[in-house]
């Protein structure tokens, strides 16, 4: 992550979706001011392995292609399929 990411100070808690009763923080990019993410406080045992690491949103991520030298949306990337258990 670059200094074009920032997050508030402020814990938020997920009340509904995969981060229900989880708490978090939100990142932002600093130049558009739009939510890219998230940095798992807390979390049950289930997504205990995602705390503390940046999750960004697939659908507000570039990709740069190294073999085709392009840059496309992340959203219209083949990524393997993976649950947030694993």
């Amino acid at each position: 992550v670059t200094s074009d990411v920032t997050w508030e100070d402020s814990l938020l808690v997920g009340l509904e979706g995969a981060l229900l009763g989880c708490t978090y923080y939100l990142l932002f990019c600093r130049s558009c001011g739009s939510a890219v993410g998230f940095i798992l406080y807390s979390s049950g045992s289930d997504l205990a392995h995602l705390r503390d690491l940046f999750c960004f949103f697939k659908d507000s991520i570039m990709c740069y292609l190294l073999k085709n030298q392009m840059i496309i949306e992340a959203s219209k990337v083949n990524f393997p399929a993976v649950t947030l258990k694993k």
